[in-house]
Order: C-alpha cells, then sequence, then structure tokens
C-alpha cells in the first residue's frame, strides 16, 4: 500500500495537454474522407474506439515520417511541463490515460523534451507491410473503449493512491463519480455542470498548480 497521502495523478491526452484530437489531426490530412463519418459514428457510440482507429488507418495514404511531420506543429499546454515536474518532485504518481495512440503522445511529448511519462493507450506498430493497431488495455466490460479509464482508475486505487484526474472530453466523462477529485474544461466542464456532476474546473495547467494535490 502506499503512503496515506499519496496521490495518483490521471491525465487526458487530446484536448487537454495538447489543444487538438491528434488522430484526427492526421485522419484530416492523410485519411480518405469517410474516414469522417467512422469519427462521428464513434462520438454517437455506435462504434468502438477499435473499429474507428482500424477503419481509419486502413486508408491512410501516409508514411511515418509525413505523419510526424504534421504532429511537429502540435503544441503543449506551456504550464504541463511545471505540473509533471511538480508531481515528481512531490511523490505523486502521473500517466497520462488516453483513447489516442502512444506513438503520437511520446513522439509529440518528445519533442518538447518530455520524457519517460507512464502511458496508458492503444498502440500502432509499423511494419513493413503497413499499419498494425494493437490494443492491450482493452476490457471487455468496456467494449467500445480501447483504453477503459475507470478501470485505470481503479487499479491505482487498489492500490493504496488517492487519483485526481484531468480531463476535457466525454470520454473522460466515465472516471466522475470514481476519481477521488476530478478536475475538467471545455465539454467535461460544459457536460458536468449540466447534469449537476462533481468536478473542478480549470482553465490551464498553470491554474492547477494552485490546487489540491499540488498546492501545499
Amino acid at each position: 500500500m502506499t503512503d496515506a497521502a499519496a496521490w495518483a495523478v490521471l491525465c487526458d491526452f487530446d484536448g487537454t495537454v495538447v489543444p487538438c484530437e491528434t488522430v484526427e489531426l492526421l485522419y484530416r490530412r492523410f485519411a480518405a474522407p469517410s474516414c469522417m463519418e467512422l469519427v462521428e459514428q464513434w462520438i454517437r457510440g455506435e462504434i468502438g474506439t477499435q473499429e474507428e482507429l482500424q477503419g481509419c488507418f486502413a486508408t491512410m495514404t501516409a508514411s511515418r515520417g509525413e505523419m510526424e511531420a504534421i504532429l511537429d506543429s502540435v503544441s503543449i499546454d506551456p504550464g504541463f511541463p511545471a505540473l509533471l515536474e511538480l508531481c515528481r518532485r512531490q511523490g505523486h504518481a502521473f500517466a497520462l490515460v488516453s483513447e489516442g495512440l502512444t506513438w503520437i503522445i511520446n513522439h509529440i511529448l518528445g519533442r518538447h523534451g518530455i520524457h519517460d511519462v507512464t502511458t496508458y493507450a492503444n498502440h500502432i506498430h509499423f511494419e513493413p507491410e503497413g499499419f498494425r493497431l494493437s490494443f492491450p488495455w482493452h476490457d471487455a466490460r468496456y467494449p467500445k473503449r480501447g483504453v477503459p479509464k475507470p478501470v485505470i482508475v481503479r487499479c491505482y486505487q487498489r492500490q493504496g493512491w488517492r487519483v485526481a484526474y484531468i480531463g476535457d472530453g466525454l470520454t473522460d466523462l466515465e472516471v466522475v463519480g470514481v476519481a477521488d477529485v476530478v478536475y475538467a474544461r471545455d465539454r467535461l466542464l460544459d457536460y458536468s455542470r449540466q447534469h449537476d456532476l462533481e468536478v473542478v474546473g480549470f482553465s490551464d495547467f498553470s491554474e492547477l498548480l494552485e490546487k489540491k494535490p499540488f498546492a501545499r
């Protein structure tokens, strides 16, 4: 068990650490136009993450290098490095929890000098015959999710951590009421306020530095 005061900080990536949906950025540049209908079906809950990713990447025309050239333009929230460093200094566990791709996350963070961040996301494998996707965190209890965020949260809690979750989107909604505290902005904040769900609003990572468990 961990110390009773110990926190695990779990954080969404797309729309939270970065200002866009990174997979969609690649879809719009390199995938067939029909791919966006799969995205809309995913948003409506008609298909799962596996079907959306596999269907869209099957139409991709770009090489890894061409896609990474597009990803090189993606910025990160200016306050994110400071929050990550503070977590490390204070002994908080930190992990990214994303329905996106580990490759994209690592590439963008690496461009900003950030390395060795624990990440729960879907995997893409670049092979001679093309792309192959795998979903190491898939759980049958959440058939439409590649990375079921409540499962990750509960895993940390079983180890004795209190969990602070940071997110912006509707997949993050699934952790409201599961994590010990949820920091929300954009769509997640709007939805939570409309439905009287208990979250703490924030605008950027610099603001989070003044909230628990970061502020001393």
